[in-house]
């Protein structure tokens, strides 16, 4: 006899997505728990599998948009956060918050870890997304990766060049694969000198997003000039985006902003002023209010400059 779903140990029912996510919007999962261990993962991620039904891996919610219909499956919050040091090697499982690894980093006086002040969410939804600011990146530190093949049972180890690290992606994006922890390489330096950047960092977040209200960090990604001929063309026939030359990325935002998106509001869903590549909302949103934002940003940006915008938001849906 395989597992069933009620082989899981304290497995909840119709739980809301709201607090979970950091938009605040969604309904309910018709499963949900929450796994404190790989163990406890792995048996959940079997039970599911064995039963044919649809699961989601959550970290920190700060990237996703659950939907108002909520997810007819299992939602399995990733709960596991040990941290261990030897020397200037960090081993992290996948649920320990960003800014718990940076704090640590600063305690011990380790660099590699400054560009990710006031950066929320998990470890291993930094990984999946190769979650970078302040020009570095979740790459820069990692050197391998451990995660679970929910098709096979298996454990998997991946060095940092097969992750296949890109522009906010990875090698689990396209396998589906989940990651369970990583061993990150820092530096040694000095807690004040550490301090410093992420001070420098934290000024730049504040100054620039707005940090103090309910959004999910960045809807699009940049424009990779390189990849996009209409972005090349832009830089070079409109003065407006000159300065870009010789960047490697065109700011979404800024093209969000020429586009006069900035403070489109729909229903409690807005395009911030302070950052128009981020979306606030407030209590009466929901997705369907994002989505259409989403939307409309996509279609303007579309028609304007000839750019097609691509989310870096995930969606929580099979």
């Amino acid at each position: 006899m395989g597992m069933a779903m009620s082989d899981i140990p304290n497995l909840r029912h119709a739980v809301s997505l709201k607090s979970y996510s950091t938009y605040r919007v969604g309904g309910e999962a018709k499963f949900f728990y929450e796994a404190h261990d790989r163990r406890a993962l792995e048996r959940a991620v079997l039970a599911a599998r064995e039963s044919d039904v649809p699961f989601y891996i959550l970290g920190g919610g700060t990237n996703v948009l659950a939907l108002d219909k909520g997810f007819d499956g299992l939602v399995i919050k990733m709960m596991a956060e040990k941290i261990s040091m030897a020397g200037g090697v960090m081993y992290a499982e996948a649920g320990a918050a960003m800014g718990v690894l940076v704090n640590k980093a600063k305690a011990l006086g380790l660099s590699g870890l400054e560009w990710a002040a006031g950066l929320p969410g998990t470890l291993g939804g930094a990984i999946y997304g190769n979650a970078g600011s302040c020009g570095s990146e979740t790459a820069s530190v990692v050197e391998t990766v451990e995660a679970f093949d929910p098709i096979s049972g298996e454990l998997k180890r991946y060095v940092k060049h097969e992750c296949w690290f890109g522009y906010r992606d990875s090698i689990f994006k396209l396998n589906k694969e989940i990651v369970l922890g990583a061993v990150l390489r820092l530096k040694k330096s000095d807690s004040e000198t550490v301090m410093k950047e992420m001070v420098e960092n934290m000024k730049f977040r504040r100054e620039c997003q707005p940090l103090s209200e309910m959004s999910a960090g960045c809807v699009f990604k940049n424009i990779e000039i390189a990849e996009c001929p209409a972005a090349a063309y832009l830089i070079e026939h409109n003065p407006e985006f000159a300065r870009f030359k010789s960047a490697k990325f065109l700011p979404t935002g800024l093209l969000i902003d020429k586009a006069g998106l900035k403070g489109l509001k729909v229903g409690g869903a807005t395009v911030s002023e302070r950052h128009a590549n981020f979306l606030t909302t407030d209590q009466s949103a929901t997705q369907e209010d994002i989505s259409w934002i989403i939307k409309i940003i996509k279609e303007k940006v579309c028609g304007i400059y000839k750019i097609t915008l691509e989310e870096e938001i995930q969606f929580i849906t099979k």
